[in-house]
């Protein structure tokens, strides 16, 4: 009991001005993502990750815990960041034995989004093969996400450049095959463009987010 409660007491401090729910949240993210454990083998990665679990235990403010921890997710998610799926679906199992089913749902939400985006993905790829006269001319990738699993992201109304407009469009049409009952709401925000920039030097690949398009 001693034990238990001097772990509750150090491991609820916070170390220059950042929560120790912030600072666990902030390893586990070094650890998944890309280039973060490199030199660890999938053992070792299982086995830190087991010990976050159990310090967790003595955190007081797990709600805080997953509310970074959430945040985090979804950039690795949305830009690609993230080293193992495995992985990542292994802390979140570990996370819902030690804290319930309630605690990960939204983040266990956010991975199956990005596995039936692919499979949308491919799908809108067949479409616009049976359907060449749709073809906007631009190679496009969407990314659905179900509202409620994500954190909140502002949308804003920008001008499209026209061809962004058609791509829109098509995407529309394909995704009403797919279902009636969903709205699209566009975060632009999120979005990065590939631009091929012909120089009479050579040419240079351009990676600029939709704003600067």
């Amino acid at each position: 009991q001693a034990l238990k409660e001097a772990f509750e007491v150090f491991c609820n401090k916070g170390v220059s001005g950042s929560s120790s729910a912030e600072l666990l949240a902030t390893f586990c993210d070094n650890i998944l993502k890309k280039g973060g454990s490199e030199k660890l083998s999938d053992e070792a990665i299982e086995d830190t990750l087991e010990k976050v679990v159990r310090l967790l235990a003595y955190i007081s403010d797990k709600d805080l815990f997953a509310e970074f921890y959430r945040k985090k997710l979804a950039r690795r998610l949305l830009f690609d960041k993230s080293a193992n799926d495995e992985h990542e679906r292994s802390i979140l199992t570990k996370l819902k034995q030690q804290c319930g089913g309630q605690f990960t749902s939204k983040m266990e939400g956010m991975v199956t989004d990005l596995t039936v985006a692919r499979d949308h993905q491919t799908k809108f790829e067949e479409f616009i093969s049976t359907h060449p006269e749709l073809n906007p001319g631009i190679d496009l990738a969407v990314t659905v996400l179900t509202t409620g699993f994500w954190p909140t992201y502002k949308s804003f109304d920008i001008n499209l450049p026209a061809e962004m407009v058609r791509c829109v469009e098509v995407f529309k049409e394909f995704y009403q095959t797919r279902t009636k009952h969903r709205k699209l709401t566009w975060i632009y925000s999120l979005g990065i463009c590939h631009i091929t920039a012909k120089f009479e030097a050579k040419t240079i690949e351009l990676i600029v987010t939709t704003y600067q398009v």
